[in-house]
């Protein structure tokens, strides 16, 4: 319940045009408001953060060949 109702704020947030990246964490107080499972979601993860390089690169490295 908890991680459908803030992944269903924040579409709806972004749907709406706002910006979901600086606002976040507004957004998802404001529907835990309501929601009393992504309030203690919230009350747990406090404030974790997933600041991470991306893994989502190529994996390989072109090789030259020639032309035939």
């Amino acid at each position: 319940t908890d991680n459908n109702e803030g992944i269903e704020c924040m579409e709806h947030a972004r749907n709406e045009g706002r910006d979901i990246v600086h606002e976040g964490p507004e957004i998802l107080r404001e529907a835990a408001r309501l929601c009393r499972p992504l309030q203690q979601a919230l009350d747990v993860w406090k404030d974790v953060t997933f600041n991470y390089t991306s893994t989502d690169t190529p994996d390989f490295v072109p090789t030259a060949t020639a032309a035939e």
